[in-house]
């Protein structure tokens, strides 16, 4: 079977096609194209009137640079997809579109099918007489999934497996590890080895979320075979008071006991080193101490360094030490699915999955009467770190922006089938290499290209997260061949496509690397570029209005080499505030900046590509572009503005029906943005 990047180039290619394979929800599955074909052993209906809304785009407003949303419309003058919606539905059906070149007189494939969406249906959006309009988007809508996603509750609030393969998954997670439903909860009484009580002889097939319901079941402490479980989520302890005497109190006094009224709030996350206010949950005085507990966030957090209460800093405890006068602190739990009790409160809850610290100061920081102002200095969430050929090597501390990027994914419900894990490996390493920096007083530095401190303590949808953490380190999200979502770094020519691309027709190397494909007007030999009837070529060249070009960004950071003191950084284009007689000011959605020196890179690479880069082409091609992706380099030949071998980057690609035409909106490209010296230096 030929390659079907050597076919889309020859002269009287075979014929497009684009295959839709839609699994319902009862397991059956319709497979649709424009022709009926045999294909892969399946036959595929000729039931596509037309597609629109097929673009794959880059920065995305989903957070995801591929293919945001399919849009069908099938022939149904038989009702037959009225029947499938009345009785399976189209809703969450699983929505697969390939492209293979198609051999439609002999009814055979000329070459093998690349995947080119995955995506979740809709209900029908329009039903005719004679058609039924169907849309789907990307398996996961990163704008519909909030972070972040566990609240503070009274009810524990992770899943129990009613089943026995949801046991069987909770016990190690499954293929999802710790990103499973129903491994915080774990419950697996019934499975060898596993964990939790019995009912009688047979294990438990549902749970009223409560403390009582937890130990029945053998989760709260310890089960029936005294495993330690510990898993509650809920948070619903506050001590009672008791009678109490301060120092050189003549009576005795009700303790001060202030619980949680933070119900409702959500959990934090945490990912490198951040100054943040964690919640106080609880707090009770014994006369002289203020005993409290602070939840630090979700997850297995590496510790913490240091602890403010009301504006004072709190010491960690010494054992065997005098801390009276002082205060002191404890990590009672680092975060692990199996908690800890705080041993100052002997019936608390064990904050299963959930990092807390318990803090204890003097009556002259804070006497119980109401709860104090926490912050703490913490190094957030140890998170997997995997291989460039996509094997799990460990778990570890790290603020790399690939690693945090990869954890909010799988958070936000994306399996590993789906991900193509070696990429986000080689990103990481890319954003790992240790560079020559400047801090803020001018003190040369090494340091990490790029680095990722946040804490989230207010919900934001996975978008807007996944846009911030990739604005502040070049990274794009697209999809690979198969498919599967792969992470890249933005970057110069030579390092971002050092090698051919299988698609590419580009004969020699541009600027040290391979652009993903040569396009050209016809003049010089170069071709590519479609002609309207009139002959002219498809091309248009156009830039955004001054007020849609800002010259001014300011962003906000924890400085690193300033103990991630809270500051500000704002780049101006003079010359082009000059030139236009005002300034468009801006702030940039980056989140996770690390330093002085890495907000000056990012602000003065987007700085250059609002200003300089505000140059856009459109034209139109043919199914020479299948293989290019959102955010690929492509070199341009357009004599008549001046362009030849020009790069410029890919922002959209939108395909035709079956592929047969594709138009490329694309932005011009400049190497010399992406030098680590370009806006460093403190």
């Amino acid at each position: 079977m030929a390659n079907v990047f050597e076919v889309k180039e020859q002269t009287a290619a075979e014929t497009p096609l684009l295959l839709f394979e839609c699994e319902l929800g009862n397991g059956a599955v319709e497979r649709w194209s424009t022709h009926r074909v045999e294909c892969g052993g399946a036959w595929y209906e000729a039931r596509v009137v037309r597609h629109n809304l097929f673009e794959m785009e880059a920065s995305s407003e989903q957070g995801v640079d591929g293919i945001p949303r399919v849009s069908l419309t099938l022939a149904n003058a038989d009702s037959h997809f009225s029947q499938l919606e009345r009785t399976a539905g189209f809703k969450g059906a699983k929505l697969t579109a390939r492209f293979v070149f198609f051999n439609v007189k002999e009814n055979t494939a000329a070459t093998e099918s690349r995947v080119l969406f995955q995506g979740v249906a809709n209900p029908p959006e329009e039903i005719t007489e004679a058609t039924l309009r169907l849309t789907a988007v990307n398996r996961l809508g990163m704008q519909r999934v909030l972070l972040p996603g566990v609240r503070i509750q009274r009810r524990c609030p992770w899943e129990f497996p009613a089943t026995a393969a949801q046991r069987e998954e909770g016990m190690h997670g499954g293929a999802r590890g710790r990103y499973s439903r129903f491994f915080r909860c774990g419950y697996s009484a019934d499975i060898p080895g596993g964990e939790g009580s019995l009912d009688a002889e047979a294990p438990f097939t549902s749970c009223g979320y409560t403390r009582v319901h937890c130990e029945a079941r053998g989760m709260f402490r310890a089960d029936e075979a005294g495993r330690p479980t510990r898993r509650f989520g809920g948070i619903e302890f506050v001590p009672s008071s008791t009678l109490v005497r301060s120092y050189g109190e003549q009576g005795w006094h009700a303790a001060a006991v202030q619980g949680s009224a933070r119900y409702n709030d959500f959990v934090p996350l945490v990912y490198g080193t951040v100054w943040y206010a964690p919640p106080v949950i609880l707090a009770r005085n014994d006369g002289n101490l203020t005993h409290m507990e602070v939840l630090l966030g979700m997850g297995e957090m590496q510790g913490v360094l240091k602890v403010l209460v009301n504006d004072i800093e709190i010491p960690l405890a010494q054992g065997g030490a005098k801390m009276t006068a002082t205060g002191w602190y404890n990590v009672a739990s680092p975060g692990n699915r199996t908690g800890m009790f705080n041993l100052d409160f002997e019936q608390g809850d064990p904050y299963g999955s959930m990092a807390y610290l318990s803090v204890v100061v003097p009556n002259r920081i804070n006497d119980g009467s109401s709860l104090p102002k926490v912050k703490v200095l913490a190094e957030g969430l140890r998170l997997p770190v995997y291989g460039e050929d996509g094997a799990y090597v460990r778990d570890e501390f790290t603020a790399n922006p690939a690693w945090v990027l990869l954890d909010i994914l799988q958070r936000s419900g994306w399996t590993p089938e789906e991900i193509e894990v070696g990429s986000f490996a080689r990103a990481a390493a890319y954003c790992a290499e240790l560079i020559e920096i400047q801090d803020v007083y001018g003190n040369a530095r090494m340091a990490p290209r790029f680095e990722c401190n946040l804490a989230l303590q207010k919900r934001r949808s996975a978008a807007d997260l996944v846009r911030g953490i990739r604005n502040a380190a070049r990274l794009m999200l697209t999809y690979g061949g198969g498919g599967l979502l792969r992470l890249q770094v933005e970057n110069t020519l030579a390092l971002e496509q050092p090698s051919k691309p299988a698609w590419s027709n580009a004969t020699e190397p541009l600027n040290g690397g391979w652009p993903g494909y040569c396009f050209g007007d016809g003049t010089n030999g170069t071709s590519g570029i479609l002609r309207k009837a009139n002959g002219e070529p498809s091309v248009r060249v156009r830039s955004r209005s001054m007020a849609d070009t800002p010259n001014r960004f300011s962003v906000e950071f924890q400085d690193a080499f300033n103990e991630y003191q809270q500051d500000s950084f704002s780049v101006v284009d003079a010359e082009d505030a000059a030139r236009t007689g005002q300034e468009i000011a801006t702030t940039l959605t980056a989140l996770g900046i690390a330093n002085y020196d890495q907000a000056g890179r990012i602000l003065k690479y987007h700085l250059d590509k609002s200003i300089r880069g505000n140059t856009y082409i459109d034209f139109e091609t043919s199914v020479k572009a299948l293989g290019l992706r959102p955010g690929d380099l492509i070199a341009v030949t357009y004599l008549k503005e001046g362009f030849e071998q020009q790069p410029f980057r890919v922002l959209r690609i939108a395909p035709g029906m079956n592929y047969r035409t594709v138009k490329i909106t694309a932005q011009i490209h400049d190497d010399a943005w992406y030098s680590d010296t370009n806006g460093g230096g403190g």
